[in-house]
This record gives C-alpha cells, structure tokens and sequence, in this order.
C-alpha cells in the first residue's frame, strides 16, 4: 500500500478499507483522498469523461494525477499486481433503497448528469465501448452467447436463451454518452442534497433512456416498480423529460441492462473472479425483471 500511495507523494496516512463493491475495492486515504483498486480493465475513456465534466451541483471523483501524470498506477497490494486510481473524498452518504424524498433527488441529479452528458463531443474522448444491445461484445471472453446459454441448469435454460437471443441494438431510440450505472451505492448525499455521483466505469455511448431505466430499476425492487422508483422517475423527468418511444421502451431497457449484467458476469466466472451461485443468482434476476416488466421477448426496433 505504502508503494502504489507514495506515487501520488502521500506518506504516513491512516488507510481503511471501504465496502467492496461489485467489480472493485477501495481505501479511505485519510480523511483526504479515495484509493480505488480496479479489477477490471481500466478504460481510459472513464477517466477522460470525468476530466471534461463541468457545470454540474455536485461532485464527481475526478482522478488525482500520479507523479509521471498519469491517473492509472500500476503496483503491488498484498502480494498481487493491481491497478489502481485516487481521488478526493466527497463528503455524504449512500441513500437507502425505499426512500422516495432521496430518490427524487437522486433522479434529478443524474438528469443533471445526463443533460451534460449528452452535450460532450465525442470527438474530444478516446473511443468508448457502446452499450446498444449486442450481448456478445459486452466481454472479450462471451463472443458468442452458446457456451453461457448450454451452461445454464436445464429447467431454466429455454427461458433464458429465449430472452438472450431476443435482445439486440435498437434503431429507435436516440443514444448520447450515459452513466451506465447508477445505483444507490453510486451516489452520495448529505441530508437530501446530492453530494456526488461515483463509479463511472461503465459510462460510455448508448441508449438516452438507459439511465433512467436502469435508476428506476435500483431504486425500486430489481424491475417491479415501487414508490421510491416512481419518485425516481418523476425527479429525472422534471429536469430531462424524454420522448414517448423512450418511455415506452424503458421496460425492455430494464431487461437489456439486466442482459447486459449477466453477461458480463459470465466473463468474469472466466476469468475466476465470480462464482457458479454468482451466476445462477443472476439468472434469477433475469427471469425475475423478465417477469415484472413483462417483456419476456423484447421487441426490435
């Protein structure tokens, strides 16, 4: 630890671990600074996103340059090899999945977001991996969707094929560079006032209405809408309203995202980072989102 800090000059600091999140691991630097460990590739459009963000009413975790300039670090943590990433600490809390005061708030603030979002040139960014559908180039291990469909256990694997196969890009709907992810773990709040939003290592070009859905999705109950996911909506859409065809589509958007997870998460079993429960955890929430949204076959637009 005291190697991968002393890039970025910072000596004698008390370190506590943080909460482990689903893809990475991250330290309280002092009372300063956030250290990240990534253990996924890091793309550099990430961090070229956060760097061009301006405007906004919050924060967001804009990386710490190292001492050669640069924001990625490769180095050694407890005997293994890691990237790693530093920021400054963001004051605030997680809210708390069920409250709807917080998550009107919260859906405004990634409207926010959003709205800025949609106006940086891509041409000033490194590419960005696209987020539209096509399940087989969400991980470099899953170029095809068969060996993950022929490992699901019997009794659910028509089903899932079934949804799989029915999912594919949109022509419909307009795209623009979203967050990705947002989830309550990937906001902070002080009181009701959104302090800041986190984690944009799945940000990149894809569907305008995939942030509302898939906020709607984590601040209600995996796909079945509840009061804190309506309140959601409404807090998004008085700041960023969207077409009909968006708000048609955001059920299949829903059954997309969750897709796109399970996907992804077969890629990392591949490569030894997740576990078969891991797995079949969310091929049961595939089918759960399947079955709340009724779009147990998206249609193509």
């Amino acid at each position: 630890m005291d190697g991968l800090l002393r890039r970025w000059g910072l000596q004698g600091y008390d370190v506590r671990a943080l909460t482990a999140g689903t893809n990475n691991a991250g330290y309280y630097v002092g009372d300063d600074f956030v250290l990240r460990i990534h253990r996924n590739p890091v793309a550099p459009y990430e961090h070229a996103v956060l760097r061009a963000l301006g405007g906004l009413s919050f924060a967001v975790p804009v990386p710490v340059p190292a001492d050669d300039g640069s924001t990625v670090v490769r180095g050694e943590l407890q005997g293994e090899v890691v990237s790693a990433s530093l920021s400054r600490r963001i004051p605030g809390e997680h809210p708390v999945r069920g409250d709807a005061v917080r998550a009107r708030a919260a859906g405004a603030a990634l409207a926010e977001l959003d709205d800025v979002l949609g106006r940086l040139d891509p041409a000033g960014l490194p590419p960005g991996a696209m987020w539209d559908g096509d399940l087989t180039t969400i991980h470099p291990r899953v170029p095809s969707l068969g060996p993950l469909i022929d490992g699901i256990p019997a009794d659910r694997r028509a089903e899932v094929a079934r949804i799989l196969t029915g999912i594919r890009p949109r022509k419909d709907l307009p795209r623009q560079i979203i967050h990705g992810d947002f989830a309550p773990t990937n906001v902070l709040m002080v009181g009701d006032r959104v302090t800041a939003i986190l984690d944009f290592e799945t940000c990149g070009p894809g569907y305008r209405a995939m942030d509302l859905a898939v906020g709607s999705y984590f601040f209600g109950n995996f796909g079945q809408p509840t009061a804190a996911s309506e309140a959601f909506r409404r807090g998004y859409l008085s700041r960023y309203p969207l077409t009909d065809a968006e708000l048609n589509a955001l059920p299949d958007l829903e059954l997309m995202r969750e897709a796109t997870s399970l996907v992804h998460w077969h890629g990392r079993y591949l490569d030894g980072l997740t576990t078969e429960q891991d797995i079949a955890d969310r091929v049961e929430r595939l089918l759960t989102v399947a079955a709340h949204t009724g779009r147990m076959v998206p249609p193509v637009g």
